[in-house]
């Protein structure tokens, strides 16, 4: 259990459950919050090798008694430094984590990056990111999105969030998908694996080829005689709005040529030239018919 993820909107809701939660806490949070606390932190790195002591003790004691919650992960993650980082639109941008971590953001994305002794958490918003970890099997990578966490030690992988679900594919390694929230059960995915969260939960989707993950981290792309369903789909991963078709039947036309992954709407504008069919865009859609 030392291990778990922090759940801080599970700790929310245990705050608001009872009013004692929160003055426990507050009381909790005066006697650590003092000279002692490096002193306590520290003790609780060591805790496998020796017994807790002193504040950080007392202060676990306090919390598995009103609420079973791990105090030190959630005072750590709480205290830690927010370092926040975008993509402007159109643009693909490359962060350098402390770690050695190396993350692609793609147009219109940002995240939030949080770093204690214990847990390495990304925050994203909507939008597309790629992630090479830097290995590190006491500090377990996550990335929260939407409903959906993913866990990782250090591989790499493409996340793809959206309003209505997040897609998640493997490039190497091992990473666990699941929905966020309590004793939810993870999808492994491993080389070349993908999954979608949605309202329906957490499916295996088709397997990719290798080196198709995350292709627009290059922005430009040379397809050869590709269905154009399969030019859409690489067009939504950086598309502000979904990208539909009106008629299945146009997906399956060839493709040929050199795209821009991070203009989807300037690259469907150029397309229905060529390949012969008409868009319509509305506030929350792009319609190719």
């Amino acid at each position: 259990m030392d291990n778990d993820p922090f759940e801080e909107d599970a700790f929310d809701t245990w705050i608001d459950q009872d009013p004692r939660h929160q003055t426990a806490f507050d009381g909790m949070w005066r006697r650590i919050m003092g000279p002692d606390m490096g002193a306590a932190l520290h003790d609780y790195e060591l805790r496998r090798k020796a017994r807790r002591k002193a504040v950080a003790s007392a202060a676990a004691i306090l919390l598995i008694a009103v609420g079973g919650y791990k105090a030190m992960p959630l005072i750590e993650m709480r205290m830690a430094d927010a370092h926040q980082f975008a993509a402007a639109d159109g643009t693909v941008r490359e962060v350098v984590l402390e770690d050695g971590t190396r993350l692609t953001l793609g147009g219109g994305t940002n995240v939030t990056v949080r770093y204690t002794r214990h847990d390495r958490v990304i925050e994203l918003g909507q939008g597309a990111l790629f992630a090479n970890v830097h290995h590190d099997e006491d500090r377990p990578f996550r990335i929260e999105t939407g409903d959906a966490e993913i866990v990782d030690i250090g591989t790499s992988f493409e996340v793809v969030s959206k309003a209505a679900h997040v897609r998640v594919t493997v490039a190497a390694g091992i990473v666990d998908v699941a929905k966020r929230g309590w004793f939810q059960k993870p999808t492994r995915l491993a080389a070349n694996q993908a999954a979608v969260l949605d309202r329906n939960g957490v499916n295996r989707s088709a397997d990719v080829e290798p080196g198709d993950v995350a292709p627009w981290r290059g922005e430009w792309v040379e397809y050869k005689a590709k269905p154009l369903k399969d030019v859409v789909d690489d067009l939504r991963s950086l598309s502000s709005v979904p990208i539909e078709f009106a008629r299945e039947q146009l997906g399956a036309q060839s493709v040929s040529g050199r795209i821009r992954l991070t203009d989807p709407m300037g690259q469907l504008e150029n397309l229905s030239v060529v390949q012969g069919f008409n868009i319509r865009k509305t506030d929350d859609r792009i319609i190719i018919y």
